[in-house]
Order: structure tokens, then sequence, then C-alpha cells
């Protein structure tokens, strides 16, 4: 490492060593609550649909889910003059064998002295690194909600590049755990998006996906999540026909933003070929107070410096009533030209 980007390091550990309270960054610290919600606030905000997600602080390794909106209506009358009855308050939600159960996650990342040495030359030296590390975890953090189906205690990156062995994600409890709505194709078969499939559009798969889910367990703050692929596919057939025509592109840019009358989004690492809809905020992430523990090293055998943080985390749906998804897997494009399965399939 070049003596000055050494210098600024350095001083970087000092810093984080004062502001945690601690002796020195380089041995392995237990993270404060105050401060531990602090860095896990600069994590969700690095990226923008993480911040609309639940993350959730918890006491307990294990525990009951989290209620944060009332999923079931609680109006209602009691003729408590009869002397018989008396008013019940409504528990809100589903509270039946629905729990969590954090484990331990390790992110530790290594940066090279040829990307440090760079850095030195910018007056947010310090924001610089700290900055890419949350934004790398908040990054892992959605790949395990989309991907996660298992929690292995050796996990392994090479064969599970986007993180499917590290935690059980937010498909992984819907469709193990209200499997109805979780449209999947029968056992050798596709589900065909497209004219003469079983959506002739993104609009009708994301109306029904909203009709899965109740009434009552709506909010009103439901949006459209979907791949980049199949936003890609859909406006491609717009653009086929009225690519030409200024006015008919701009109405499309506007209508593009919304699906089944919901607004749509592609949240960051998202299956390209997915199709969920929720409010945002039914998706958790439980972090437990205490677990929550850090290190910033200088490795010269590598010619490397090395941060390393550990927490306990879980990933549920608040309200699986009020969830609904396709399997991306299934998904396969109808050809506009031919209305012949194309060469286009999901993953």
């Amino acid at each position: 490492m070049n003596f000055l980007s050494k210098d600024r390091f350095e001083a970087l550990q000092t810093r984080l060593a004062k502001s945690y309270n601690v002796r020195t960054v380089s041995e392995m610290f237990n993270v404060d609550v105050p401060k531990a919600v602090a860095l896990i606030n600069a994590v969700q905000q690095s990226i923008a649909f993480l911040q609309t997600v639940s993350v959730i602080n918890v006491t307990d390794t294990k525990g009951d889910i989290v209620t944060l909106h009332a999923p079931t209506s609680i109006a209602g009358r009691t003729d408590t003059g009869s002397g018989t009855k008396e008013r019940v308050a409504q528990v809100v939600g589903n509270k039946t064998a629905r729990t969590y159960e954090t484990a331990q996650t390790n992110y530790d990342i290594a940066l090279r002295y040829s990307d440090v040495d760079a850095w030195r030359r910018f007056s947010d030296y310090d924001s610089r690194i700290l900055s890419m590390i949350y934004h790398r975890m908040a990054l892992d953090q959605l790949l395990i909600g989309w991907y996660g189906k298992a929690c292995a205690k050796d996990t392994d990156r090479e064969t599970n590049p986007l993180l499917q062995d590290v935690n059980y994600g937010w498909m992984y409890d819907l469709y193990t755990n209200k499997p109805e709505n979780w449209i999947k194709a029968d056992s050798g078969q596709k589900l065909k998006l497209g004219a003469g499939g079983d959506w002739n559009n993104l609009d009708q798969l994301a109306y029904e996906l909203l009709s899965l889910i109740p009434e009552e367990n709506r909010t009103g703050n439901e949006m459209v999540l979907v791949g980049r692929r199949i936003v890609a596919w859909e406006s491609g057939k717009i653009f086929e026909a009225h690519g030409q025509t200024p006015s008919e592109k701009t109405k499309f840019s506007l209508l593009s933003k919304t699906y089944g009358g919901l607004p749509a989004t592609s949240p960051a690492c998202f299956p390209d070929t997915g199709v969920m809809v929720t409010d945002p905020a039914n998706l958790q992430i439980y972090i437990q107070e205490g677990s929550l523990r850090r290190q910033l090293v200088d490795n010269p055998k590598r010619d490397q410096i090395e941060h390393y943080q550990s927490q306990n985390e879980c990933y549920r749906i608040s309200d699986l009533d009020a969830a609904a998804a396709v399997n991306y897997e299934d998904i396969e494009f109808v050809s506009n030209s031919t209305g012949t399965d194309g060469a286009e399939q999901g993953a």
C-alpha cells in the first residue's frame, strides 16, 4: 500500500475506533445497539428498494413474526346491553406457527491495495471505502431475499453464485408456506407469457397476482415487482407496433410504470423473469441485537485491506396472504410474430 494511502487508512481505523469506543478496529469487536442501528440503516439507505423493506431489530434468536400493519379487519359492533356479551379486541395477523429464526451471516470483503491507492486522491476517501462495503452488503441482502433456498453451515459461492445457500429468502417463504399464492407450471411445462399463452401481457399477469391477495389483506401500497427481462419484452412489443409514433411512445413511457393498475418497479437483483405483487414493507429482514461484530484490518501478506462483519439475520414475509408471485424459472415468452413459443425462455 502506498505510504500516503496507508496514512489515510490508519486514520480511518482510528476514527472508527473512536466512534465505536474501542481500543482498535483491527481486532474483532462487538457493536453496541445504538451504533449497530446506525450501521444497519447505512446499509439499508445505500439501495432505494431496500429502504422500502422492513428491517426489524429483535432481541431473541427465535420469536414470533412481527406484524407491522393490521392485515385483518377490526371494525365491528357488539350488543353489550344484553348483559351476556362483551367487546373482544381483534388480534391482528395470523400468528399460527409463524416464527423467525436468525442465523449468522458473514459479510467479509477484501479491497486490493491498487484500489485503495487510487482512492487516496479523493477527499471522500473514508466514505468511498465504507459506501462500497455497505452497498455490497445491501445487494447481498436482496440476493438472499430473492434467491435464498437453504441455510448451509458452509456456503459455496461457486455452486450458489446468487447466495442460494446463505439463508431462506422471501420467495422461499412464499412458495413453501403459501403455495396457493405461488403460480408455477405443471411438471415439464412452462408458464407462457404472450398472445395465446397463460397471460397475453404483463397487465393480465399482474392483475391475476393481485386477485390472489384478499381485499382485507391489501394495504393500498402494493406494487408490481417485475424483472428487467420481462419489462424489456413488454416494451419490445409496444415499440415494434408504435416505435415510429412519438405520441404513442410517450404514452407507453407512462403506462410502463404501472401494470395491472399498480405501480411497478424493478428492484436490484430481482429475477429477470420474476413477477411479484406485494407491499414492499411486507418483506422483512430480522437482525438480532447484540449480534453485530466488525473488524477492519490491513493484510500485507495478501496486498489488501479486509473488512469483516457478521450479524444474525432472518428473511420473512410478514403477511403471506398479502403476497403473490410466479415461479420465475417457469416463464417462457410467446413470439408476437408467429404466436408460437419464442426462443427466449426464463432462467
